[in-house]
């Protein structure tokens, strides 16, 4: 006679859509210890190894440049590969590899040039790899739990990064430099491989066709990256609701990115903060967030999109020059946390306000001009920021962040209309 344990080990073998959840939970776990190791430190790291101000912007500029370039042909790239599994654990195999050579960066004659040189490499399957997961996603669990699913993921996810990242930063106090940070990298390399470990597992709800073979046009694909902003400009030209949206992203974009690099390297060189008090900073921010979700949830409700995200972007746009009025430890915690709290509320209306412009006939189009959009305000703001640094110091450059961030928050307000419904 089975016992209950042998029922519930029956039906996981058994339910694929139960395996594809339970796998995705531990894939995301590792991803959180990913997050909040090398997606935490990887720039302090940097910044200890002696990297310039330049370098560091370049370490989100150069990134997000290749996401621009790539993300259409990364698209079409996805939607010709019948197997989307297959294709997400090749793009994510080649982008995860690529960790365990920042392990060896101190050894080097020029480590923070290394670490700029792996992180604009990682860029170019890590586009295919993001867009493979989302349309991989899709295939692995059904519809009516997909919600569900990824609001546990986030939770988890956000759980363990915030745990990770302040363990790590009382760990790296006590762990002579450089070694702390190799050793930090070397787990966040092999909790990223443990993670797609477990994507191998993965299986899609329906069967493949395998006998159908689709031939991939790479002449095509790569003649995208030119022809994507003749398509960008068409949908302007016909659209130009949508049109002042994206130049109000743009520009909010642009005041988010620009004093972007400049908080760690304060927190480092003038501030002089320990790696556990930078720890604790993300720490706040993250469970900041995570607490922040219901409220800003019933504002939205109460207020509307249009003003809710009026009153986060406010919070946003402050939050640089408080940042340069502030010296403790304590008093950048706290403003980390109320950094994460109007975060909250601009993830959630950023993306309700976007809904709002997208057309069902062409939501991917939309979706994909905003992504570009996006990614090319964080191609120039942090060379922006890092160059006016190097003119004017530090201080003046958090003051144009808020003033930037401030026009784009009164353009949002412009563009979105007041009867908004998404």
């Amino acid at each position: 006679m089975d016992t209950r344990v042998d029922k519930i080990r029956k039906r996981w073998r058994e339910s694929i859509p139960l395996r594809n959840i339970t796998l995705l939970y531990g894939e995301v776990a590792f991803i959180g210890v990913l997050n909040g190791t090398i997606g935490t430190y990887l720039g302090i790291f940097a910044i200890r190894l002696g990297a310039s101000n330049t370098i560091i912007g370049l370490m989100s500029s150069l990134p997000a440049l290749i996401t621009v370039l790539l993300m259409y042909p990364a698209s079409q790239l996805v939607n010709l590969w019948k197997d989307k599994i297959e294709i997400n654990k090749w793009a994510f195999l080649f982008t995860r590899i690529l960790y365990l050579p920042l392990v060896f960066a101190p050894y080097l004659p020029h480590p923070a040039s290394f670490i700029l040189l792996i992180v604009t490499l990682l860029a170019i399957p890590a586009t295919s790899a993001n867009i493979a997961f989302n349309v991989m996603f899709i295939d692995l669990v059904p519809s009516y739990l997909r919600a569900t699913i990824l609001s546990n993921r986030n939770m988890l996810l956000m759980f363990i990064q915030t745990l990770t990242s302040t363990s790590v930063g009382y760990f790296l106090d006590r762990v002579r430099f450089p070694m702390n940070f190799q050793i930090i990298m070397f787990i966040g390399f092999v909790s990223s491989m443990l993670s797609l470990y477990l994507m191998t597992f993965l299986k899609p709800i329906r069967k493949l066709n395998r006998a159908e073979r689709v031939l991939i046009d790479w002449k095509r694909i790569f003649y995208s990256i030119g022809t994507q902003f003749k398509d960008i400009i068409n949908i302007f030209e016909e659209d130009q609701g949508f049109k002042r949206f994206q130049f109000a992203t743009f520009i909010f974009y642009l005041g988010l990115y620009i004093p972007m690099p400049l908080f760690g390297i304060r927190m480092v060189r003038e501030l002089h903060f320990s790696n556990f008090v930078i720890g604790l900073t993300s720490t706040s921010s993250g469970l900041a967030m995570a607490l922040s979700y219901p409220f800003w949830n019933k504002l939205g409700k109460r207020v509307g999109v249009r003003n809710a995200l009026f009153w986060s972007n406010i919070g946003i746009a402050i939050y640089p020059f408080l940042f340069i009025m502030l010296r403790r430890s304590s008093e950048i915690i706290s403003l980390s946390a109320l950094g994460g709290f109007f975060s909250a509320g601009f993830s959630i209306f950023m993306y309700m306000a976007l809904l709002i412009f997208l057309p069902p006939e062409k939501r991917a189009e939309y979706l994909a001009i905003n992504g570009v959009i996006s990614n090319i305000s964080l191609t120039v703001g942090p060379v922006i920021g890092t160059q006016l640094s190097n003119i004017m110091g530090i201080s003046p450059v958090f003051f144009i962040g808020t003033a930037v961030r401030i026009v784009g928050t009164y353009l949002y307000l412009r563009s979105i209309p007041k009867n908004e419904s998404s």
